[in-house]
């Protein structure tokens, strides 16, 4: 295959990362007025086409290899663990190997739980929605009658 303009394989290389011919165009370098139309012209280009699945098939390569690779890791520690009778561990490697491999579910998104990254600020923000939220404390009666107007011989007013 011929080589492509260095615009053009940057907007083939960034079209398989992001899968968005208008992003891919803006980020390769055309103007963002042009770039719709620029990628959807691309696209349709045979050579750009050609080099864009060439690409996919270099990375679907380099994944298989690597998720091998991780499998074979992670029976080397799921055989240890079950050696060393850690059976917990042998279970989280044999559930890691289901999830590399594609045949796990992937739990729902609705059943993650995220924590505050800094728990500092969490407690600071939680702090502040409750002293916006709750009511005034309340003063004891000896200190309200404390703070009542007296008069100038120092009796209680309401006398």
């Amino acid at each position: 295959m011929s080589r492509l303009k260095p615009r053009h394989e940057r907007f083939c290389r960034l079209f398989v990362e992001c899968t968005n011919a208008t992003l891919a165009a803006k980020a390769a370098g055309y103007t963002p007025r042009s770039a719709r139309n620029a990628g959807y012209r691309l696209l349709r280009h045979p050579r750009i086409a050609e080099r864009i699945c060439e690409i996919q098939r270099e990375l679907a390569q380099t994944h298989c290899r690597n998720v091998d690779v991780l499998l074979g890791k992670l029976e080397t520690v799921y055989r240890r663990a079950i050696d060393d009778h850690h059976f917990a561990a042998a279970a989280r490697a044999v559930e890691l190997q289901a999830k590399l491999a594609g045949v796990a579910p992937v739990a729902p998104a609705s059943r993650v739980r995220r924590l505050p990254s800094d728990t500092n600020e969490a407690t600071k923000r939680d702090s502040a929605l409750l002293e916006t939220s709750a009511p005034a404390p309340q003063e004891p009666p000896e200190q309200a009658a404390s703070r009542a107007p007296r008069s100038d011989d120092g009796h209680d007013s309401s006398e």
